[in-house]
């Protein structure tokens, strides 16, 4: 089979289209022939040594990715050969196989296309539990999510509308105002600038007549956190997702304690490691979204596998407006 294999940490360029042995699933472990496969900004860390995970040298990048199952390794009885699954793996998805653990690989609804469900897992699961779980979110509450125009940030606008909340993007690039606003979004915000601390509390205050909102799903880090927090009303909650911006804020704990607020955070990882069956309800629920026609991952561009150094401009780039799909093999 085809794959990028990584040898040395660096950059995309590092990696080389090769061939490689056809991987056997283990006892648990599902082979999946690999049609569609995400490419996201973790795949990049990864890439330059920079992620979490760390996997040992040489090794396939890759975290999610959609196809069909080839084989099974013993004792799994989720999924069978013949099956369309969507995965989820730390590596391994930029290859024409990829063998899965059977607990990251979800069975696919036969309306949603494989190259839409490559896209729908890690930023749908990420938002579903910042959201659900982590700020217990109810309906007619208001929403700021920051970083709104990446991939966590359009399902969370998506989701946070489902769920009947009123939702304020906030976007770092003002100009990708279109994809909030095709998302759901009722308001749109500018997180660029200078103080931040006060101008963010000042244009959330200016959209919600002074009130503030309950809930901030916050993706981007620095001076947004501090700002963001600053805006949340009495007994609200921020959920921290990530740090795009390359900053991890620090936070003055006498303002939770003023305002009765809570700030926690959410690691998708975990859900799947020690819950799999809630990450399978979970995604059970994304999926039934989807086929309803509530929620969608917007597919920017597609790629072939050999043009893998083009997807990942996009995102060195900062021009990402959805998720970057590389195309391994087409779907009958």
């Amino acid at each position: 089979m085809r794959g990028l294999m990584l040898h040395e940490l660096g950059e995309p360029e590092n990696l080389s289209l090769e061939e490689i042995s056809t991987p056997n699933p283990s006892p648990g472990e599902v082979l999946v022939d690999i049609h569609a496969a995400a490419v996201n900004f973790p795949d990049l860390l990864t890439i330059q040594g920079k992620y979490q995970v760390r996997p040992d040298l040489p090794f396939i990048p890759g975290k999610e990715g959609a196809g069909i199952v080839a084989a099974i390794g013993g004792g799994v009885t989720h999924v069978t050969p013949g099956d369309r699954v969507m995965v989820q793996v730390e590596y391994g998805t930029f290859a024409e196989q990829a063998v899965v653990p059977q607990h990251e690989c979800y069975i696919l609804p036969d309306a949603i296309p494989l190259d839409q469900a490559a896209a729908l897992g890690i930023a749908f699961q990420t938002a579903y539990f910042a959201l659900v779980d982590r700020a217990r979110i109810k309906a007619g509450e208001t929403v700021l999510v920051t970083g709104a125009s990446g991939s966590v940030g359009i399902a969370a606008i998506q989701l946070a509308k489902v769920f009947g909340a009123t939702v304020i993007a906030g976007l770092t690039t003002p100009s990708k105002e279109a994809v909030a606003r095709e998302a759901g979004a009722d308001h749109v915000i500018d997180l660029s600038g200078d103080n931040l601390k006060d101008a963010i509390r000042d244009r959330i205050f200016a959209v919600t007549d002074g009130a503030g909102v309950d809930v901030v799903i916050e993706i981007v880090g620095g001076e947004v956190f501090t700002g963001a927090l600053r805006a949340l009303k009495f007994r609200g909650r921020l959920v921290v997702v990530g740090f795009t911006s390359g900053i991890i804020p620090e936070m003055r704990t006498n303002y939770v304690l003023l305002k009765n607020i809570a700030v926690t955070g959410v690691d998708r990882g975990q859900y799947r490691d020690r819950e799999p069956a809630w990450m399978h309800r979970a995604q059970d629920e994304i999926f039934r979204y989807c086929v309803e026609g509530k929620v969608r991952m917007p597919i920017q561009d597609s790629f072939a596998l050999e043009d893998y150094i083009k997807a990942f401009d996009v995102i060195r780039n900062r021009q990402v407006r959805g998720k970057i799909i590389l195309r391994i093999k087409e779907e009958s």
